[in-house]
């Protein structure tokens, strides 16, 4: 089976403890270094019950950040969460997951039909035939996110400075590319390994997997790298990083903004204190 899973995935724990949300949880480290109930990440909060409504109430969240591009936010609205006094807007482009934004619209619009089907070869070949690439167009959309959305990122991490900001739930339409970039780029920020960030994107695998299995098991090979997370994918964003700045702590400080005195205040408001 096609799907990569974090490392050490014994030690993840898996659950849905909020109804209608399949990837919402905090962010997986290697220890227990973040302060629990404080930064949550999560797929979209559209279409919520009252159940889950009054559990994320519960969880007293103050701050909302929504990564999703206006014309998502209007046709997928979130739930109003009573608890949430601050909603941000900080739009990474489109959702990835959407063929529509990736490809041709002529091309896209073939697949639907051809997967309801099961002419998953034909899709194969269809993509084959247009040299449609969905590896490295993935590829390319994760090297965007390091490159074409900095003010974007500067205002997440900005955020993240002020403690009357927390509880804080970030998310895009999945929770697994947008918010897997800005996940990572916070444990980055908070002193965590590129290794400790792949493996929190990973454990996006571990909450999903029924559905990938699905997905992975039985559709057409050219689309998987669209299904899941890919470790390629994350560590081509943060090499983007790299290329055009030479290290991530230029990148953070010259480009994103964030000085180093912002980075221990980060760090106050995130990890807990040995």
């Amino acid at each position: 089976m096609d799907i990569d899973l974090p490392s050490e995935c014994k030690d993840v724990t898996v659950g849905h403890p909020i109804d209608g949300l399949e990837n919402f949880r905090e962010l997986t480290t290697p220890d227990a270094g973040i302060k629990p109930g404080v930064l949550f990440r999560s797929d979209q909060l559209d279409g919520l019950s009252d159940a889950a409504i009054a559990e994320l109430n519960g969880l007293a969240i103050e701050t909302i950040v929504d990564l999703r591009t206006p014309e998502e936010l209007k046709t997928y609205p979130n739930a109003q969460i009573p608890s949430v006094d601050f909603n941000v807007n900080l739009p990474i482009g489109s959702d990835p997951a959407d063929i529509a934004k990736i490809m041709p619209i002529e091309i896209a619009s073939q697949i639907r039909p051809m997967w309801f089907e099961g002419k998953f070869d034909e899709i194969d070949q269809l993509l084959a035939d247009h040299d449609v690439d969905l590896r490295q167009i993935r590829i390319d959309r994760y090297r965007d996110f390091a490159t074409k959305f900095d003010p974007q990122v500067s205002r997440f991490l900005h955020l993240l400075t002020d403690a009357n900001n927390f509880p804080m739930l970030f998310h895009c339409a999945g929770g697994k590319d947008r918010t897997g970039y800005m996940a990572a780029v916070t444990m980055l920020t908070l002193g965590y390994s590129e290794e400790d960030a792949v493996r929190d994107y990973l454990t996006t695998n571990a909450f999903t997997y029924d559905e990938l299995e699905q997905l992975v098991g039985k559709g057409p090979h050219s689309l998987r790298p669209a299904f899941g997370a890919h470790p390629e994918q994350i560590k081509a964003s943060l090499q983007a990083v790299k290329d055009a700045h030479g290290s991530l702590d230029t990148y953070r400080r010259d480009i994103l903004g964030i000085s180093d005195e912002e980075v221990e205040s980060i760090r106050q408001n995130l990890l807990l204190q040995n």
